[in-house]
Formats: C-alpha cells, structure tokens, sequence
C-alpha cells in the first residue's frame, strides 16, 4: 500500500468514483521511485482526519519539466476525529539539523503540535524559513507513519506566555507524571542548560505541573520525544482504567 500526504484537506463532497489528479512531488515519487502502476491500492491523507482509499487509474508524463500527474480513483474516504488526549509540546530549539529529527519522532509518537519556546538559557531562535521546513518534516513524518491528522507547527511562545496558558514542565527535580484525563496537555522542554530558579520559582507560583521524566540528563530533542510518549502512555491508560 503506497501512501500519498495531499496537498490540501479532502473536500466533504470527495465521493467513490471520482477521479483526483496528484501532481508535484507526490505524483514523481508514486511514479519514479515507487513504480506504481494503474489497478495498485493507494491511501491518500490529508494530515486534517480524512483518509481515502483509492488506486491508481492512470499516470501520465506531463513533459521534462512539467513532470508527472498520478490520477487516483477513490474508492472509499472516512474521517477521523482528532485523537485525543491533544498533547502539544513547547521546546527550546536544538542546534542544527537535531530538530528535523525531533519534529520526526514527536510526530511518530502521537504529538499533535509543536512550537519553538523561548527561555532564559534558549541558544537558537528559528526564522520562518526554518518552521516552513519543520512542517514538510511533519508532514513527511505523519505520511510515513499513517497519522490521520499531521502535526501542527506553530508560533514560538514565551516562557512566561507558555505558563500562563498552563502546562506540564520537565526537570529533574519535579515528580513521575501522574495523568489527570485533561483533553489537552501542553508539556514544556527547556534548553540544555536547564531551566533557571527564576523559571522554575515564576512557574511553581503560577501552579504549574513540574514533573521528571528520567534519571538521567538528556538532550532537548531526547526529553521531548520521552516526556511526550510517556504522557501519552499514561493518559492513554488512564482512559483504559476508566472505560473497561
């Protein structure tokens, strides 16, 4: 089963029997890597909760620089509700090509957002040209992993604007996570100098969560993917408990 990340939501009148034309990247990796050929299954999502089952009716080779057009016969489309709990993670940014790697394994895990979080200690401030590319890896990422809604990126926040909408901070010095069965959890990851007295005394006063996800000291991009799976775990197996 090949699958195709479309580049816009499926429309609510997508029906069987119709015939959607894919074009651009998609369309040259179905056809020139993936050698699909007309009658193959394929499932085409959206990132936005729809899936379509489809095959493959036709491929056509537009011309050397216009490339290729994949035309897909829908077979069936379902909509997903977005999952929840909605668990969005806040982290300092790590250096280099370490956060293509975060943004991958958060999306893998279940994240349903992320955003850049400014901080006393924080060492990288992306441009939009950088979160552009973090949305092609979510993309990529949900495409790869089958998700029904892809990972958001979003606007940086401030510490102070992050704690105030309440959240869930990781240090060492805070508790193992206990799952509350909120809807929405915000977990925040500070840079790898740690959160200063400051923060943590700003975020203690505001009545945020601090809680520890580990024995050990971790980079930003290893705490976040550990913090966020074991929040996901636990809320997830809390609503277990709950609905035998």
């Amino acid at each position: 089963m090949h699958r195709i990340m479309l580049s816009r939501p499926l429309a609510d009148d997508t029906f069987a029997g119709i015939i959607m034309e894919i074009l651009g990247d998609e369309a040259h990796h179905a056809a020139r890597v993936k050698r699909v050929e007309p009658g193959q299954p394929l499932e085409l999502l959206d990132g936005a909760g729809a899936v379509a089952q489809a095959e493959v009716a036709q491929i056509v080779k537009l011309g050397k620089k216009a490339g290729w057009a994949l035309h897909a016969r829908i077979n069936t489309v379902t909509r997903y509700p977005q999952p929840t709990p909605r668990v969005v993670v806040n982290t300092a940014v790590p250096k280099g090509p370490r956060i293509e790697s975060m943004i991958d394994q958060l999306s893998q895990v279940g994240v349903a957002a992320w955003s850049p979080l400014a901080c006393a200690r924080s060492v990288v401030d992306p441009r939009a040209g950088k979160l552009d590319r973090m949305t092609r890896v979510a993309l990529e990422a949900a495409k790869q992993s089958g998700r029904t809604w892809a990972m958001e990126i979003l606007n940086g926040l401030t510490f102070p604007a992050a704690i105030a909408r309440g959240a869930v901070i990781a240090d060492a010095s805070g508790e193992p996570y206990q799952p509350t069965g909120a809807d929405d959890v915000t977990l925040l990851v500070g840079p790898e100098g740690g959160w200063t007295d400051a923060e943590l005394n700003q975020a203690r006063a505001a009545g945020v969560t601090i809680a520890g996800f580990g024995r050990h000291v971790m980079r930003i991009e290893t705490a976040a993917v550990v913090a966020a799976g074991i929040v996901l775990s636990a809320e997830d197996q809390l609503r277990v408990k709950g609905n035998p």
